[in-house]
């Protein structure tokens, strides 16, 4: 599994995220825009809306 290009995703895709500082999570793709990836993960069983800054993370399409 490769870390994925921008534009190659589309909303709806199983992503796999991993930030700069090592930190790993799983969520769905929504978009991206103004230098954010926009998602949605799941926060103690809770659906919750993710802002994250492109800058220094890797994105895995699972």
């Amino acid at each position: 599994m490769g870390s994925i290009s921008i534009g190659t995703l589309i909303e709806g895709d199983q992503i796999h995220v991993i930030s700069a500082s090592g930190h790993s999570d799983t969520g769905v793709f929504l978009r991206f825009e103004s230098g954010f990836l926009i998602w949605v993960k799941s926060n103690e069983g809770n659906a919750v809306y993710a802002f994250t800054s492109l800058e220094g993370i890797n994105i895995f399409k699972t």
